[in-house]
């Protein structure tokens, strides 16, 4: 089927499109920027310049009663406008702000970080290497031994909390699995917060559980929907990011040596960010009648801001589609923009440029392991799904020890 027979009946769910989006997104930004889609009765709005505009636009709005996030969460910072957004966004920002987020990274971010590693690196053996699924290991384990201390909770939970976490993922996805299912995760989880609410003890650290139920109020459980928002938030998009970052510097043959330069690690992560960013498209709608590209779209529509197309817009990127650290382009949508920018954009860089450090330091050397698919000569890709989690399933990997006797450990 050619690409513009696959754009005229545009389905994310598709083993095409799930296994190489990308010429699609340009036959959009091409041919129909403001494409409508019967399949989701939404318009796709795939063009840089016109994403952003969207994204700051006041008649572009989150807010929407039948709107699956609200179904599942209720009222939250996700699908909230105007001064009551920026009301919830000021109450959480004690956490998130520059001064907050150095303490975590030395507080929640090494600790978690060095929690999984150091599971890892015993595991090396007489061999001086160990095989493992990075996806499972690392990309899952970090970013939920991060949330739990984030939260307050015992890092030991990670794993009971994952398996519940996962429909809430599912539920906002394109196409979305049952909310029902969803609704049961969440009640599972709701549960659980109350329990450790009940049972926390004072602490030094403030954490985002304080800042939604402080310790010296009753518990208002109308937050408890935002607290499993935060739940899904602090984790399954850096579970994807992870594995992309690790798939960047693979296929490109980056030595894990070179990711200890914080300029050149930085640089990684954020040319990965937009190459391959780990949420495709944001939900909107138009909150009265607007006309873009000479489109005229109706009020009450929905619209598909596509991240993906546009962090590879060749208007905006010079040779969009290569993997290009320190381009001179540095604008990233992978954590939105405009009011709704997301707000632990700070410390969810703080966390993959730890990982990525701390592993450089660690370990002597990172390859590839088993079959992956061919997509040209010396080049490889990753089996992905989904497409507001966009991530890979399984990324098998072999880690070496370093040459320099035990190398660094946890004490780094």
């Amino acid at each position: 089927m050619s690409t513009a027979e696959t754009v005229t009946r545009l389905d994310f769910s598709s083993d095409e499109f799930l296994a190489d989006p990308w010429p699609i997104y340009k036959e959009l930004r091409k041919s129909d920027p403001v494409h409508w889609s019967r399949a989701f009765k939404a318009f796709l709005i795939t063009k840089n310049e016109d994403v952003v505009a969207a994204l700051a636009d006041r008649r572009v709005v989150s807010g929407f009663p039948m709107r699956s996030s609200r179904r599942l969460f209720g009222p939250t910072l996700l699908d909230a406008d105007g001064p009551s957004h920026r009301e919830l966004r000021a109450m959480f920002m004690p956490l998130f702000k520059g001064a907050a987020v150095r303490r975590l990274r030395t507080e929640v971010l090494v600790p978690a970080v060095d929690q999984v590693l150091d599971s890892i690196s015993a595991e090396l053996g007489s061999a001086g290497q160990v095989e493992i699924d990075f996806m499972e290991r690392v990309a899952v384990g970090v970013p939920y031994a991060m949330v739990t201390r984030l939260f307050g909770l015992p890092p030991e939970d990670a794993a009971w909390l994952r398996p519940r976490v996962l429909p809430l993922a599912g539920a906002i996805e394109f196409p979305p699995t049952s909310l029902d299912t969803a609704l049961a995760a969440k009640a599972e989880l709701i549960d659980y917060l109350v329990v450790a609410l009940a049972d926390r003890r004072p602490s030094d650290r403030l954490t985002l559980l304080d800042l939604l139920f402080p310790p010296d109020r009753p518990v208002d459980r109308s937050l408890l929907g935002t607290a499993t928002l935060f739940l899904l938030a602090g984790t399954e998009t850096s579970v994807a990011t992870i594995g992309k970052i690790m798939y960047a510097v693979l296929a490109h043959g980056v030595e894990l040596a070179a990711l200890a330069d914080d300029e050149f690690r930085q640089q990684v992560i954020r040319e990965t960010l937009r190459w391959e960013p780990p949420s495709h498209t944001i939900l909107r709608y138009a909150a009265s009648d607007i006309t873009i590209r000479g489109v005229d779209i109706p009020r009450r529509s929905a619209l598909l801001l596509s991240l993906g197309s546009a962090s590879r817009d060749e208007d905006v990127f010079v040779d969009p589609d290569s993997w290009r650290p320190g381009r001179p382009e540095q604008r990233m949508l992978a954590f939105s923009a405009g009011p709704h920018t997301c707000l632990g954009i700070q410390l969810a860089l703080a966390e993959f440029d730890t990982l990525f450090e701390r592993m450089s330091l660690r370990f002597g050397g990172v390859r590839r392991s088993g079959a992956l698919d061919g997509i040209r000569p010396g080049f490889w890709r990753l089996r992905e799904r989904g497409h507001v989690f966009r991530r890979p399933d399984r990324l098998p990997v072999v880690l070496e020890r370093r040459g320099d006797a035990e190398g660094i450990g946890s004490d780094v």
